[in-house]
């Protein structure tokens, strides 16, 4: 039975002590499987439903935006210095960054492609995405840009969360303006600008995805007050899957023939709020759940490496097949074959270097 529990009147900071977001770590994986089947289809299109339900698999990041919202929100500590933040998160995500960063160089000559060089000190310093070329967006591991996107995200955050004392009445009224300036935004742009323009001001642009973090900070305060989504899990999964395909089947189409990444985004983006909302409530009432076994919370800790290294193991691969249209059945093994393939060398990036280049740099950084 779906039901809304309330919000209590008096505003409460984000504690550091909650419970483990299991559920949550697992989602992360089904998301960047969906980043995988986008770029394994890029390279080896098929044609039919698998074509149409794999070239959505850009959603995922649409996801993990709204995700990390939450969880920094749900996570963060009360009268934690911007300083600690920083180095928490540089510690996070750089090292495995900068190692694979440089991984794919030999990479690019093996499948004959050129780095773009000059980029390189935009890309370690994960401001590359503001960059006005674009080759400079995707320059050595082109789901990077995310990160940079993130890196925008994050340098925000500590001036953000402090909506966590407003009052709930003026965090909803937060939470309508974001939603409307995402809306109209979106709307302005596709009026006015040329559609070879939305790439980069919908998807890739920083100042406008934001706009999905916030909204995941929205519902982690939520939450913290006391706000429940109840509903078993497979309501929004539900409704996640039925959205998907309604937008995969009638395939809107913009003049270069992709259907227009912010649609399906945000289209989607109000389900995944609540498969998060319905998830993390499980978490922390710390129900019993598939999504808190610990196979998938396994997956979904290597998730991040996954996204980082997925990108290179689909160019090696079609190196040696040589790439091109392929049958739906092929096309399947080929993606999970890759995914096989990139699971393992995420595993082996998470072990010798996510993990415990956080654990050394966390403890010299942080005080």
């Amino acid at each position: 039975m779906l039901s809304v529990s309330g919000e209590r009147d008096q505003p409460r900071p984000p504690a550091g002590d909650r419970p483990r977001l299991d559920s949550l770590t697992s989602l992360r994986f089904f998301a960047a499987v969906g980043v995988v089947c986008v770029h394994v289809v890029g390279t080896f299109p098929t044609v039919g439903a698998v074509h149409r339900g794999a070239e959505l698999g850009y959603t995922g990041v649409s996801f993990f935006f709204a995700l990390s919202g939450f969880v920094l929100t749900w996570s963060a500590r009360p009268g934690d210095a911007p300083r600690d933040f920083y180095a928490r998160r540089f510690a996070r995500i750089w090292p495995a960054h900068a190692v694979v960063t440089f991984a794919t160089i030999p990479v690019a000559y093996l499948v004959g492609d050129r780095p773009v060089w000059v980029a390189m000190p935009l890309v370690l310093l994960l401001v590359h995405v503001w960059a006005p070329p674009p080759s400079w967006h995707y320059a050595f591991n082109g789901p990077s840009w995310s990160l940079s996107t993130e890196a925008f995200f994050y340098a925000l955050f500590p001036f953000l969360i402090g909506a966590a004392t407003w009052p709930a009445a003026r965090l909803r009224r937060a939470a309508a303006v974001v939603v409307a300036s995402l809306v109209f935004g979106a709307l302005a742009v596709v009026l006015v600008v040329p559609d070879t323009a939305w790439g980069f001001l919908l998807y890739l642009n920083p100042a406008y995805r934001i706009g999905e973090f916030i909204l995941g900070m929205g519902l982690a305060l939520a939450m913290g007050r006391g706000w429940r989504l109840r509903c078993p899990i497979a309501v929004p999964v539900a409704a996640v899957v039925v959205v998907y395909a309604a937008v995969a089947w009638l395939e809107p189409r913009d003049s270069e023939g992709q259907i227009p990444r912010v649609l399906a985004d945000s289209a989607l983006l109000p389900a995944f709020l609540a498969v998060i909302a319905v998830a993390a409530g499980s978490d922390a009432e710390q129900r019993r759940s598939l999504l808190r076994s610990r196979w998938l919370v396994w997956l979904g800790e290597r998730s991040f490496a996954l996204y980082l290294v997925h990108a290179s193991v689909i160019e090696l691969l079609a190196a040696g097949l040589g790439g091109g249209p392929v049958s739906p059945g092929r096309w399947l093994v080929i993606a999970v074959g890759v995914l096989a393939v990139s699971v393992v060398v995420a595993s082996l990036l998470f072990a010798a270097v996510e993990r415990p280049a956080e654990r050394w740099l966390r403890r010299r950084l942080t005080l």
